[in-house]
């Protein structure tokens, strides 16, 4: 099928549209130009480059696939980045990801700090995890009025690191209150989770902390430096809020617009 211009592109004002669409197209439709055609609209409407860096994560994936971010996508993106034309110093990234390591996360931060010096973020649906902290390094993050970004306290092993150190703590206090013989019902959590692990989950913890300080008052606060002590503060609080598994209860919570409007980051509603 031939690619569809910009002006009699289909589209879609309900997510009702698109399923109907998908029913009438019954699997004949080039959904890849289909996609092209959109990302060119949003350039011209942004009126800068547009990268992609997303996957398939909300429905069921296959086993093993590769949907995190990870060390592995670091070429696929700087050969993303070296594609854009040298003359842009501004670009925009649509993200769309479940989160992923983050030492991978600050190799991609560096690959688009690199080249670019404004670098926008666009959420059309999920952010979590590293992904958030990805977002919180740009300029600006805009999010559809569904979308969300979530909590960035890191996992081990598919743990939240704050509910491993809980555990230990809670150990700690019922040895301290009962004596040793407490420790009897403890022990297959001490066998499965070494204190090792323990050192993991606190360098884990400061190193997202460490990244997402770093990169608001890099990139996202770069400009406003007449009030030095309130930018901290701001900071400071917008870290805490992100990174505290203790309030939002479960790493996958989400973080709606209206949560993250009461942190004064420069997180915006999509127009229509």
């Amino acid at each position: 099928m031939q690619s569809h211009q910009q002006s009699n592109r289909i589209k879609f004002k309900t997510t009702q549209d698109w399923h109907n669409f998908l029913n009438e197209s019954h699997g004949q439709y080039n959904f890849l130009e289909l996609r092209k055609s959109c990302y060119k609209d949003i350039e011209q409407h942004r009126k800068r480059p547009l990268l992609v860096y997303a996957t398939k994560f909300i429905e069921q994936a296959p086993p093993d696939a590769p949907i995190f971010i990870d060390i592995p996508d670091i070429d696929g993106f700087s050969d993303l980045i070296q594609s854009v034309k040298k003359e842009s110093d501004a670009v925009d990234v649509l993200l769309h990801s479940p989160g992923g390591r983050p030492d991978a996360t600050e190799r991609v931060v560096e690959l688009l700090r690199g080249q670019f010096k404004k670098v926008d973020f666009l959420i059309p649906h999920s952010a979590y995890s590293a992904a958030t902290m990805l977002a919180l390094s740009g300029d600006n993050i805009t999010l559809h009025p569904n979308a969300i970004l979530g909590p960035i306290d890191p996992q081990i092993n598919g743990v939240p690191a704050r509910m491993i150190k809980n555990g230990f703590e809670k150990i700690k206090k019922t040895i301290d209150k009962e004596g040793p013989e407490a420790l009897l019902p403890y022990i297959p959590l001490i066998e499965k989770y070494s204190l090792d692990l323990l050192e993991l989950c606190e360098d884990s913890e400061k190193l997202s902390i460490e990244l997402v300080s770093s990169w608001l008052k890099k990139y996202m606060f770069k400009d406003e430096k007449n009030n030095d002590e309130k930018i901290k503060q701001k900071i400071e609080q917008a870290v805490k809020y992100f990174s505290s598994y203790d309030k939002h209860l479960m790493h996958s919570r989400p973080l709606s617009i209206e949560k993250l409007s009461k942190l004064g980051l420069k997180i915006h509603l999509a127009d229509d």
